[in-house]
């Protein structure tokens, strides 16, 4: 008698839902009576999954009235060309009133598909069951079912659509009494399939120039993206102590960009070129150059329209032993209109040693060379159009290379050849006559 009363039931709501298009990702507008309940699948957003990954998506039974309801049909189709069904899981016993296990719908007949089963040729699956017959009926949301699925290796997006197959298989909800809703809702979902969360940054490198003694360079922007799907973690760290990042850490969603401020801080760092790596973590490792270029402060130089400025003081080598020459320069710059004229003086321990005076064309600059020695040990101050330095001049001696000096290698000759001459006085002194 139940199975006639199911039969009369499925005939009729076939009947019924005959005409129904179902309408991906959306509601469609209620019709008839306010009795109602719907299918649902995990909710109307898009379910991202990156390529050959395994996910789940769920069935819901949605009570939207007082109705009670008897049994409940879903086909959904699927694209299989972006995925497979690999399971279905079930409730082992439905919720209160009935608090029993669900009746199971005999095996649809299509597809070859069991119940609850799927055909991932045809890109179908099917799962129906209801309460036990005589058993109380529902009258409350509760979950149906959850479909395990494989993303394959290929890019795109399916629809899972609640769907009729033909006039006795189609996606219902059966009410008690041989009475069938005079609408059914449907939510149906979407999944996107696509590549794992990749990052990409720009640019990916950086470089900061400043002045000795100078305010720090301005800081600088370093995007960091999210090019494949799903929610992407990142880190960052660096490798010295000049570099500041913020943020340090994060989360992107697909699509969806982030800057990073890169800040340096030159407080007491001197002339010359420094590198160092940011490390960004997140779907891999990818590292970010940055490269710090510090040059010598220029010195004003006062000369009438010509605008005159020295830079770049050297001094070399700066350790010698006594007597050894030193190389003195200074780059003098004329960045106004006319040409300049300019006298170059060098001082040492504050004390004029040489002087040179040179024209500077417009647009031109030329090195200003000495050339000094000193006899005495000690620590030598230069002072240069402005700009300060020292050199040191050694004891004598043991060069700081290991090797001896001109004054050392003639001391040894002498003691060698004063103990030559005692050997030989020494031997006559004790010869015997034959």
């Amino acid at each position: 008698m139940a199975k006639l009363w199911r039969f009369l039931s499925v005939s009729i709501v076939a009947a019924v839902c005959l005409g129904l298009l179902l309408v991906p990702a959306a509601v469609p507008t209620v019709l008839g009576a306010v009795n109602e309940w719907a299918f649902e699948i995990q909710d109307e957003t898009v379910t991202k999954v990156p390529v050959s990954t395994s996910f789940t998506v769920n069935i819901t039974a949605v009570q939207l009235s007082t109705e009670n309801s008897d049994g409940w049909e879903a086909y959904v189709r699927y694209d299989p060309t972006y995925l497979n069904v690999t399971g279905i899981d079930t409730p082992s016993k439905l919720p209160s009133p009935n608090n029993g296990p669900p009746d199971w719908y005999p095996v649809p007949g299509i597809y070859d598909m069991a119940n609850p089963g799927y055909n991932n040729t045809e890109g179908i699956l099917y799962v129906g069951y209801s309460p036990a017959p005589m058993s109380p009926k529902l009258n409350e949301t509760f979950w149906l079912a959850t479909i395990h699925f494989d993303a394959k290796a290929v890019e795109g997006t399916t629809y899972l659509n609640f769907t009729d197959v033909d006039m006795f298989h189609t996606t219902k909800i059966l009410l008690v009494a041989m009475e069938v809703h005079n609408w059914t809702k449907f939510v149906n979902g979407m999944v996107r399939v696509g590549e794992p969360p990749a990052l990409t940054m720009s640019p990916d490198s950086l470089t900061f120039n400043a002045i000795e003694g100078g305010e720090n360079p301005p800081a600088q922007i370093l995007e960091l993206c999210d090019s494949g799907v799903d929610i992407l973690d990142w880190s960052l760290t660096d490798n010295t102590a000049w570099l500041t990042e913020t943020p340090t850490s994060g989360s992107l969603a697909e699509g969806v960009c982030e800057d990073v401020t890169v800040s340096v801080d030159v407080t007491g760092m001197e002339a010359g070129d420094y590198s160092a790596t940011i490390t960004i973590t997140g779907s891999g490792e990818v590292q970010v150059p940055v490269s710090l270029h510090i040059e010598s402060p220029t010195v004003p130089i006062p000369g009438g329209p010509a605008n005159l400025s020295a830079s770049a003081l050297s001094i070399s080598p700066q350790q010698v032993q006594p007597g050894q020459e030193v190389t003195i320069s200074i780059n003098v710059a004329n960045t106004g209109g006319e040409t300049g004229s300019y006298n170059a003086v060098l001082y040492i321990n504050e004390v004029v040693e040489d002087s040179q005076t040179m024209s500077v064309a417009a647009g031109a600059s030329k090195n200003v060379i000495f050339t000094v020695s000193k006899s005495q040990a000690g620590v030598y101050d230069v002072s240069l159009a402005g700009q300060s330095g020292q050199f040191e001049v050694g004891g004598g001696g043991w060069v700081s290379d290991g090797g001896l000096s001109t004054g050392g290698i003639i001391a040894i000759v002498v003691v060698v050849i004063a103990l030559i001459v005692a050997v030989i006085f020494i031997l006559r002194g004790t010869a015997r006559p034959e």
